[in-house]
């Protein structure tokens, strides 16, 4: 066993390593657990100064070399009932066993007898960070666990506080996390990873008040709970900095109020890792603030955003995954502007503030909502309506209008608007450019199919037209009639009206020039109208 000075020396450089201070910590009660004599946190020789810690102002500092488990008889005489009282527990950088990981668990086995771990908080100095913390992690194991063997154990928060969690390193609560005393927080600080779950995992049925603050670093979720538990608990999550991903393959949600005020990623790249986050509505009840300009990563797979927004701030789409947002919970309404950076944002929603909405170079708009402001689509970046690629729909412009740089995908595969065939409304102006892709399942009967609709003016053009699908080419552009004939049949896309037309070969010359006239007059030419000139020729011919 190593000796008490050894273990005092060891214990020095370990406050130091983690910049421990002492502005409060004279007020604390620092015990260190050696292990000297078993795994058992109620034997006094364990711990240095001799003594088992359990009180409020307690801080027992694990740093044992000998053991890869502490025990924790919460039913012993030691304690009080099957409750231990501390006011903070600290992993120390020299906690060393041969191991990879080190677990806290409760050694009594009567069911039904789960042991209660109260905090009451500890200020104190971690990496240069004041402020008070619960639990702090700066081992270099891979995993130091809060398991649920034998009867179990729980949390209650008796103070807010702060957990932190040391690069290169995991701290995994499977605990139920409860309060007492009024409404308690936590806070997420440090490089590395805070995971909620483990064998028996109940964070999900955590119901603290106060919420939950990620400042640093990487929380995993292993169950997502409800919007009355999760391992948030239940008050508002802000998001300042630092990723959410899922434990597994599959999605987790979140099921609280969202405050945005800084950059987040939710979702994951790491194999083994890379479902998807959802932050949920609950039918309405639930919603997100975007407090500051903010930008929310999607590293992979998609996160269905329900909620509704508000706030001061702007959002920035940035990652390569697709960030949804459903409607389900409301309008969008943060008056900051909406940035598509990376990926693909698909706005099912109603952006309803009259703040912009722009789409940079490599980032693609789909859609099936409504956006109020000046829409921009950038050189390089991509729209088309629908909810996904392969998908028909209709989405909607409003005064602000829409402006088009890059490559605008519509697809075509039968004659209902918005269900069979892309379509956009407006109400704003409609500035053309860039390249229009008309994507085509199917040969199209004659007849006129209104691409584009209701806008107040229109200006610009496209840079090309070009048809794939069952179509195979080009339109050539004259005077804002585009046209081109394919096997029998003839499509014309004119500017002014946003519509195209088909038509069958022989009225192709005739069609044109009405198409150009329509470019300076506003004529719209309509399936009836060329149905009525067919039979009045017949007529004609008949008479003579």
């Amino acid at each position: 066993m190593p000796s008490r000075s050894w273990s005092c020396c060891r214990v020095a450089a370990a406050i130091v390593a983690l910049g421990l201070l002492a502005s409060s910590a004279s007020a604390q009660s620092i015990s260190t657990f050696t292990g000297a004599t078993s795994e058992s946190w109620t034997t006094s020789g364990n711990w240095s100064p001799s003594g088992i810690p359990n009180g409020t102002s307690a801080w027992a500092q694990i740093n044992s070399s000998t053991v890869a488990t502490l025990r924790i008889f919460y039913a012993s005489s030691s304690l009080s009932g099957t409750t231990l009282n501390v006011g903070a527990i600290s992993f120390l950088p020299t906690l060393n066993s041969a191991g990879s990981t080190f677990s806290i668990q409760n050694n009594g086995t009567t069911v039904g007898q789960i042991g209660t771990l109260k905090f009451y908080g500890v200020d104190t100095t971690v990496a240069s960070q004041s402020r008070r913390y619960i639990l702090v992690n700066s081992s270099t194991f891979s995993n130091v666990q809060f398991t649920q063997t034998n009867a179990g154990q729980a949390f209650e928060l008796n103070t807010s506080g702060a957990i932190y969690v040391a690069g290169n390193t995991t701290l995994s609560l499977s605990t139920q996390i409860r309060e007492a005393g009024g409404a308690r927080a936590i806070t997420k600080a440090g490089p590395g990873t805070l995971a909620f779950g483990g064998s028996g995992n109940l964070s999900d049925t955590s119901n603290y008040t106060g919420g939950f603050t990620l400042e640093e670093g990487t929380v995993s979720i292993a169950a997502s709970g409800g919007s009355t538990a999760s391992p948030f608990g239940t008050g508002t999550l802000t998001l300042r900095s630092g990723t959410i991903r899922s434990s597994g393959s599959t999605s987790r949600s979140i099921n609280t109020n969202v405050l945005l005020d800084g950059t987040v990623t939710l979702g994951s790249t790491v194999v083994g890792q890379t479902g998807g986050i959802d932050v949920n509505s609950a039918s309405g009840t639930l919603s997100t603030t975007i407090q500051s300009d903010s930008v929310v990563s999607i590293a992979s797979a998609t996160t269905s955003w329900a909620q509704a927004t508000s706030g001061a701030g702007g959002l920035t789409k940035s990652g390569a995954g697709v960030l949804r947002f459903s409607g389900v919970g409301g309008p969008l309404t943060h008056s900051g502007s909406t940035v598509v950076q990376e990926g693909t944002l698909i706005m099912n929603g109603n952006l309803s503030s009259l703040s912009a909405l722009s789409v940079l170079s490599g980032a693609t708009l789909f859609g099936t909502g409504t956006v109020a402001g000046a829409t921009s689509i950038l050189a390089g970046g991509t729209f088309s309506p629908g909810a996904a690629s392969g998908t028909a729909g209709l989405i909607s412009f409003g005064a602000g209008g829409l402006t088009l740089g890059g490559q605008t995908i519509l697809e075509i595969s039968g004659t209902t608007r918005g269900v069979q065939f892309d379509a956009v409304n407006l109400t704003g102006g409609l500035t053309y450019g860039g390249a229009l892709s008309l994507v085509f399942s199917g040969t199209m009967p004659t007849g006129t199919y209104d691409l584009f609709s209701g806008f107040a003016s229109q200006a610009g053009g496209f840079s090309s037209i070009t048809l794939t699908g069952s179509y195979a080419g080009t339109l050539t552009e004259a005077a804002g009639v585009w046209t081109g004939s394919f096997g029998d049949q003839t499509l014309i896309f004119t500017n002014a009206t946003g519509s195209l037309m088909v038509v069958p070969e022989p009225s192709a010359a005739a069609l044109v020039g009405l198409g150009v006239a329509s470019a300076f007059g506003g004529f719209r030419v309509r399936k009836r109208r060329l149905t009525a000139g067919a039979r009045d020729a017949q007529g004609s011919a008949h008479g003579a």
